[in-house]
């Protein structure tokens, strides 16, 4: 097995195969079915519930929020939580039978859209409860009892958090180290552990907390399942659960308030668990499938919120961006005159499009329910918040030295106080969360070419004598050399009304046709690379990266085709048709690249630069290694007391007032909580 696969075999196991049609997959070998993109018209009631809300939600911010003091203080004030509570912000996903408003995804993604507009963080901090905190599990996998206990709760007045991630384990999630034993008596688990990042930890009241948990592996009626082993006792395995973790618990610390380049306001913390005491009826679901509870929940933020912020995010800039490029002189001409800035802003415009359009389309293909969109909640993910940085570096790189300067600087000698550099630290973040892109990219290849290694995977497997060997090679022969001369041979486009605009026919014709070549490169590189395929991320970069301008692309004329036809937009096309020349160059490089294996040697310098090949490159500075960078022992001495000062205890402890010890301080001074 590869070193790929070993490295997410608990991935591997907690995943389940995909259960619904997905267009990428399809795509990815050959055959797209365009069918799949073609959902159904948004009810009108619905988008007017959402339409409506939005008002609400504009007012309430145009005249209770102040996005300046947020980045300021470093905080979102109580006041603000509570009147997003009041509206129900806080509960748009949630059943209206359990207090929430019921929205569908496409007025979530609506909603934080627009709340991103004007703070990306609170539309993060908005998000997090209904994406990964305790709401998402307990209604796809909680039990009647937690759904009436929890939902109204989260809905209407406790905020909650999402406890994953941990110091040694990131985006492989599989590795969690903490620990939740069931006691001798099996009335609780005691939880020991620490874990990092955890977005609204300082001010949630609950928390979604997937640890390991000691069990005996028990058959029944054919199906395994995970029983607690009580003190670990006899123990098969420790394996991932899920849990409502109560914040006010006795052992639950915060011992940090984290900080970070940009975002300031969220709320992020390095916590631990000491002997926490969890009730067993607080487990959600199934013992043992904790892991593959997160990954799926995990979905809903890469596919619906990540792009709603960054979508936000990038069309905050864009009105000030033209702004600027028409108001600003230079050398007597304006920036808008300016064929390099009119490049520059034309190529803005068609991927704040693009972006529009992917978003839109993931967001109503969640709501169908009929569809696994695993594959194209990542690209979504991926595609928005790596092309909303660069919009936002072209943005600042239209204002220029006033796009370097923060916004309370410009403010204070009259200037307009856009805050462009904050948008571009901010957006930094969204590459990063829920999913980095270096993560992702290996994950949407494994996911969307799952029938082809799976297959091959005997074949590669290493213990197969001679004579298996050969029949496992005539085996995928029987089965690759008709797949093969059938990606030869163009496949017909659907029927619709939609298919028939020439636009959408034009777009749709170069997809299946660069679908079918992409294929033939896929499988050329797996029968290059055999078992070392699954290593190769050179290959599986490029190969999501046209997959994701492919769906980018038929998203792109979906949307003008349906804004034309709805709203009477023709200049849409202009966009789509700009951001077309722009995907088809990165997909013909990528084509061309696959074979050429051109970061060879690139791969191999960075290897020997890991051995200390290259000292040369440190000549000439004060040098000085990671670990130089700790703190000296004194200063470290001190930090545990420091920290002691600020944990939270369960008799500070409330939804939105400050710890003591935050009260102390000045606002300013973000470094504890």
């Amino acid at each position: 097995m590869s070193t790929l696969i070993k490295g997410f075999e608990r991935i591997e196991e907690a995943r389940e195969r995909l259960t619904g049609a997905s267009f990428l997959a399809g795509l990815f070998d050959g055959r797209p079915d365009f069918e799949l993109l073609l959902t159904p018209p948004e009810p009108p009631e619905e988008r007017a519930a959402g339409m409506a809300f939005c008002k609400q939600v504009e007012t309430f911010l145009r005249q209770e929020v102040d996005p300046d003091e947020i980045e300021r203080e470093a905080k979102i004030p109580d006041a603000v939580i509570r009147g997003l509570f009041k509206l129900g912000a806080f509960g748009m996903k949630i059943p209206k039978a359990y207090g929430g408003l019921g929205f569908s995804y496409t007025n979530y993604g609506r909603v934080l859209t627009l709340i991103a507009s004007w703070s990306n963080i609170l539309a993060l901090t908005v998000a997090v409860p209904q994406s990964i905190g305790i709401a998402m599990p307990i209604l796809l996998f909680g039990n009647e009892d937690q759904k009436r206990r929890y939902l109204p709760l989260v809905a209407t007045e406790a905020l909650s958090a999402f406890a994953l991630t941990e110091p040694m384990t990131g985006s492989d999630a599989a590795n969690v180290r903490t620990e939740a034993t069931l006691d001798a008596n099996g009335s609780h688990f005691l939880v020991n552990g620490e874990k990092l990042w955890c977005t609204n930890g300082p001010i949630a009241r609950y928390a979604t907390l997937i640890a390991r948990v000691p069990a005996r592996r028990v058959v029944r009626e054919g199906q395994t399942l995970w029983m607690p082993a009580p003190e670990g006792q006899g123990a098969d395995d420790r394996v991932h659960t899920a849990f409502i973790l109560d914040m006010s618990t006795p052992g639950v610390q915060v011992r940090q308030h984290c900080q970070f380049e940009g975002c300031r306001g969220i709320e992020n913390a390095h916590m631990t668990m000491q002997e926490v005491q969890i009730p067993v009826e607080n487990v959600i679901g199934e013992v043992g499938k904790g892991l593959k509870y997160a990954l799926t929940i995990l979905n809903v933020g890469r596919g619906i919120s990540i792009p709603a912020i960054c979508l936000g995010m990038a069309k905050q800039a864009w009105q000030p961006t033209l702004d600027r490029a028409n108001g600003r002189v230079t050398f007597h001409k304006p920036l808008a005159e300016r064929q390099t800035q009119q490049i520059r802003l034309g190529d803005m415009a068609a991927h704040l499009f693009a972006m529009e359009a992917l978003s839109v389309l993931v967001w109503r293909l969640a709501d169908q329910h009929r569809h696994d969109i695993r594959i194209e909640a990542a690209v979504a993910k991926i595609f928005c918040s790596e092309h909303t940085i660069q919009f936002l570096r072209d943005a600042q790189i239209l204002f220029g030295g006033m796009g370097y300067e923060t916004a309370a600087s410009k403010m204070a000698r009259g200037e307009a106080g856009f805050g462009i550099e904050q948008l571009v630290r901010d957006a930094e973040m969204y590459r990063i969360g829920e999913g980095a892109t270096d993560i992702l990219r290996p994950f949407i290849v494994r996911e969307g070419l799952s029938h082809h290694l799976d297959r091959a995977k005997p074949f590669y497997s290493g213990d197969l004598s001679i004579l298996d060997q050969l029949k496992q090679f005539v085996k995928l022969g029987g089965f690759y050399a008709p797949w093969y001369l059938r990606h030869w041979v163009r496949h017909s486009l659907p029927t619709g009304s939609t298919f028939a605009h020439p636009q959408v026919q034009s777009v749709a014709r170069y997809v299946e046709r660069t679908s079918r070549r992409l294929a033939r490169e896929i499988f050329y590189a797996m029968v290059r690379f055999q078992a070392a395929f699954q290593d190769e991320q050179r290959v599986q970069n490029r190969i999501e990266s046209i997959g994701e301008d492919l769906l980018a692309m038929i998203a792109t004329v979906l949307y003008a085709e349906q804004q034309t036809r709805l709203e009477g937009r023709t200049t849409v096309w202009e966009l789509a048709e700009a951001f077309h020349v722009a995907a088809r160059k990165r997909i013909t490089q990528r084509l061309r690249e696959i074979r050429r294996h051109c970061d060879g040697v690139t791969a191999e310098t960075g290897q020997q630069a890991l051995k200390g090949y290259y000292p040369g490159l440190s000549d000439g500075i004060v040098h000085r290694r990671l670990d130089d960078y700790r703190r000296k022992q004194a200063v470290s001495e001190a930090v545990p007391m420091a920290m002691a000062s600020v944990s939270l205890d369960v008799k500070d402890r409330s939804l939105f007032a400050p710890v003591k010890a935050r009260q102390a301080r000045d606002p300013r001074d973000r470094s504890l909580s």
